[in-house]
């Protein structure tokens, strides 16, 4: 049985063939792809296989993993506000202000702010974005 799996590292003989085959060419200097267009077979299986050891924890994570951040967050992500009214529309009876973000959604209020009140509301749209 080609698949049955290997209790002490819980790869299927599969996957360890292929990672065999993967530290082969790692050996040789020779790129999995071309290994892969050499042999005739299909590079996705080979990836997969190292896909698999490194959940395994048999492998190493991927080096470009641990060098970048999950997220990375630039000026231009900082939320924009687009229009801000202070007004008090005739059909909705008392509103104090609105703020109009640029996703669309409006968030609004008859509550006067405050500017110390106002402050903590847009540090917590940053916060939140």
């Amino acid at each position: 049985m080609a698949g049955k799996k290997n209790e002490s590292q819980g790869l299927s003989r599969t996957v360890e063939r292929r990672l065999a085959e993967i530290a082969a060419c790692e050996r040789r200097g020779e790129p999995v792809k071309a290994y892969a267009e050499r042999t005739g077979q299909s590079v996705y299986p080979l990836y997969e296989a190292k896909r698999q050891a490194r959940r395994a924890g048999v492998l190493a994570p991927h080096r470009g993993k641990e060098r970048r951040p999950a997220v990375r967050r630039t000026s231009r992500d900082a939320p924009r506000f687009v229009e801000a009214v202070v007004a008090t529309p005739p059909s909705a009876g008392p509103l104090s202000w609105r703020l109009r973000l640029p996703s669309g959604a409006v968030l609004e209020s008859s509550t006067p702010l405050d500017t110390a009140s106002l402050e903590r509301l847009v540090a917590g749209l940053r916060t939140a974005s």
